[in-house]
């Protein structure tokens, strides 16, 4: 399940497309508060789309797909994302994490720095810098489920699924309705080879696995 695809700068996992595949189902959707703590700063996620909205240079493009990303709004965040199948942007995202790690190392408590970095770090392969900053980002913002869900992903991309189920529990505690959150439930059980665990996830989420086969993905 945590398999690659092709995707571009990094290959990434099966499970990043089932995430990407969101569409604005008020069921399945569970935004985090539009506001959260930043070290002493709050960061307003919808201020951070409506500052760049009209840009469409790389880095108002990723901080957009990350800001769409911490509001469950997957499906505009996946779009802004698609740079990074692009060969003809590589250099310039690699610039643009490489000065976000620079800054996060003067702030090291910058919500928004630490989700640039995580989020590239992942796109470049780094998934041991890619946990460490998701999971800072869980201590700041613990109630945005979408953190907790990606977290999840980072560690089943480099197989460690008890850390992967810890996050996905996590995020399942704080909304027990969001219908991805099973199926990558679902997904963490059945690598453990816990299968009966693994049907009953899937069982909570028709409605996910219905977007995903509109999609063709499952």
């Amino acid at each position: 399940m945590f398999k690659s695809v092709n995707y571009g700068i990094k290959r990434l996992p099966f499970v990043f497309l089932l995430l990407a595949a969101l569409l604005s189902v008020p069921v399945l959707l569970v935004p985090s508060s539009s506001e959260v703590r930043a070290g002493s700063k709050a960061i307003n996620w919808h201020d951070v789309i409506a500052k760049t909205s009209d840009k469409g240079d790389v880095e108002s493009r990723l901080l957009r797909g990350i800001a769409y990303a911490n509001l469950g709004r997957l499906p505009e965040s996946f779009k802004e994302f698609e740079i990074a199948g692009q060969e003809a942007y590589t250099d310039e995202i690699a610039s643009f994490v490489l000065g976000k790690v620079g800054d996060l190392r003067r702030a090291p408590e910058d919500l928004l720095l630490l989700n640039c970095v995580a989020f590239g770090s992942y796109a470049f392969g780094d998934f041991a810098a890619s946990t460490d900053n998701f999971e800072h980002i869980i201590r700041l913002d613990p109630k945005n489920v979408w953190a907790r869900n990606f977290a999840a992903i980072a560690y089943g991309q480099v197989g460690e699924f008890d850390k992967a189920l810890h996050h996905l529990q996590g995020a399942l505690a704080i909304d027990t309705k969001n219908q991805y959150t099973h199926l990558l439930l679902s997904a963490v059980y059945k690598e453990k080879n816990q299968y009966l665990m693994a049907a009953y996830h899937y069982l909570q989420a028709p409605d996910a696995v219905k977007e995903l086969h509109s999609y063709g993905i499952l």
